[in-house]
């Protein structure tokens, strides 16, 4: 089968873990695979506003997949689609993560606002060279502008149980980026990089069988699962590596390269 779209995940695929942008070797890859023929888009759980300039050097997708599936974007970076979160969604997250001094953000068009714990999002983010272009909304008026359409918190497994038995009836659904973790991306339930998969092959005019989707976290699961080719790196949570049909290299230090020139040689 000739694969039609290749998605990729950025962090802990396309990009290392601990390096400031992808790979020089990772992005001269998939712009060949890109000159053969094949659709790219990038799937992640950053808000658009959150991937920084530079972060992917030299690639320009066709296609975004990103707030985990909450925002797709066209070539152009026009907004495709848009699940917003509604008022009693993000007031309820607002509460509860105040409740146990959590902090948690919000995705809008122009940046990431930290409505709780600015500061621990900022020394994390330094951390892992992240970068998301996250800025200081304790204020907590910005959703007076506009709703947000994607959430990002740092909490603990066993708290957000706690939430569901509060907020259950809301359809809240929190994606953990790997097993262990408190970090995760918060969304309608149905909202997923899986879904965004979908959404975006079908604007396309590409059926989900055509696409190969790789990634690392727990969070790209759902896309794993939904395209005709799950492709883990091998840096991969054990989620992810069950869910896909193959295991690629480590990230580390091009694993996406090796992994385009083995699925499109005649592009090299």
């Amino acid at each position: 089968m000739k694969y039609k779209l290749l998605l990729l995940d950025i962090d802990g695929t396309l990009r290392p873990s601990g390096y400031e942008r992808i790979p020089q070797e990772n992005a001269e890859a998939v712009n060949a695979v890109q000159k053969a023929g094949v659709k790219i888009a990038i799937a992640t759980g950053r808000g658009r506003t959150g991937v920084g300039k530079g972060l992917l050097r030299s690639i320009k997708p066709d296609g975004w997949v990103c707030a985990g599936g909450a925002q797709l974007l066209d070539n152009k970076e026009n907004d495709l689609a848009l699940h917003r979160l509604s008022n009693e969604e993000m007031y309820a997250l607002v509460d509860f993560f105040e409740d146990y001094e959590l902090p948690l953000r919000f995705t809008f068009h122009d940046a990431n606002y930290a409505y709780i714990g600015y500061q621990m999002f900022v020394e994390r983010e330094k951390a892992k060279n992240l970068n998301n272009h996250i800025v200081d909304g304790e204020d907590q008026d910005h959703h007076l502008v506009e709703m947000p359409f994607g959430a990002f918190g740092f909490i603990p497994r066993a708290l957000s149980q706690k939430f569901q038995e509060k907020y259950g009836y809301l359809g809240l659904q929190f994606l953990y980026s790997y097993p262990g973790s408190d970090d995760c991306d918060i969304s309608e339930t149905g909202v997923d990089k899986g879904r965004g998969l979908c959404e975006l092959a079908g604007l396309m005019g590409i059926d989900p069988s055509e696409c190969v989707a790789v990634g690392d976290g727990d969070n790209d699961v759902p896309m794993l699962r939904a395209a005709g080719l799950g492709i883990a790196m091998g840096n991969a949570s054990e989620p992810a590596k069950a869910a896909a049909d193959r295991i690629a290299p480590m990230a580390e230090p091009c694993g996406v390269a090796e992994l385009c020139r083995s699925l499109w040689p005649e592009a090299f």
